[in-house]
């Protein structure tokens, strides 16, 4: 099995969690990378653990990159 994915989450994660400034960048690549290993097919729960995420928080964040103009906005929540 190829631990790729899981990788990447990992190192965006070590990425972000190292940033002192810029947090922004971290964040996004973190997201991205979550959403690539959900989207391959890798468990959530590994995903995860090894985003240091709750399995909700890694499907918002796959959510999030893989449908960006599905977000809801607060105009939408009013009706």
């Amino acid at each position: 099995m190829d631990d790729d994915d899981i990788r990447a989450v990992e190192e965006a994660v070590a990425t972000l969690e190292s940033a002192t400034t810029e947090h922004e960048p971290a964040a996004i690549t973190l997201q991205t990378a979550v959403a690539a290993a959900v989207t391959h097919g890798k468990p959530i729960r590994e995903v995860a653990a090894a985003a240091h995420m709750t399995a909700l928080e890694v499907l918002d964040a796959a959510d999030a990159v893989t449908f960006p103009q599905q977000a809801l906005q607060p105009s939408s929540l009013a009706q």
